[in-house]
């Protein structure tokens, strides 16, 4: 029974199954559990750290963020203004 309480405990945990805030992509954040997606980054042009989102694609972003910036981890994101020349 320990064992079995021990895995569901273990796959609960791979999966994130930590809450996540309801933080769209551009609004102010602190923690990357107030943003629906996660990511809460600084240095998105404006002072405080804001929330984004991971992309493919400048059409997966909100109108006026492209799909250019990259986070410590190496997570391409949105982020506000034109593409860089990384961008997509």
């Amino acid at each position: 029974m320990f064992r079995g309480a021990l895995l569901f405990a273990c796959v609960l945990a791979s999966l994130g199954c930590g809450a996540r805030g309801q933080g769209a992509v551009g609004e102010a954040c602190t923690h990357r559990e107030q943003c629906s997606s996660g990511l809460c980054v600084a240095g998105l042009g404006q002072e405080d750290p804001r929330c984004t989102r991971s992309c493919r694609s400048s059409e997966d972003c909100p109108e006026g963020w492209s799909c250019s910036g990259v986070t410590d981890e190496n997570v391409v994101i949105c982020q506000p203004g034109a593409a860089t020349p990384f961008g997509r």
